[in-house]
């Protein structure tokens, strides 16, 4: 499972983008092997379209299964500061266990649908 976005810098071109993907469908293809493995690729949990849209289509090229998440990102619920204070808010804004949990549920569901 690919879950990368998060920590990317903002894609402010076309050309971060187009660069982005190329080199997500490089790091994709060095995780294929002759044993054929199942390639997951999620989106990010905090929504970014053009991020997201790059890890879509470098999944799409590997042949891999994407699980979008973005929506989770919007419910307060998956937020770790829905379920207790937190004195840094960057850890605060990250996924709770409640978050964690919807997005392991979403990437079962993925692979049980496969």
């Amino acid at each position: 499972v690919l879950a990368i976005g998060e920590n990317v810098p903002q894609l402010k071109t076309a050309e971060a983008q187009a660069t982005f993907q190329a080199s997500v469908e490089k790091l994709l293809k060095q995780l294929q092997s002759d044993n054929q493995p199942t390639i997951i690729v999620r989106s990010s949990f905090w929504p970014d379209q053009k991020k997201d849209d790059a890890l879509r289509q470098a999944c799409q090229t590997a042949g891999g299964i994407f699980v979008d998440i973005s929506n989770l990102g919007k419910e307060e619920k998956n937020y770790a500061r829905s379920e207790r204070d937190f004195q840094h808010a960057g850890v605060a804004a990250h996924p709770g266990d409640q978050g964690m949990q919807a997005i392991a549920a979403a990437i079962l569901k993925a692979i049980q649908n496969k």
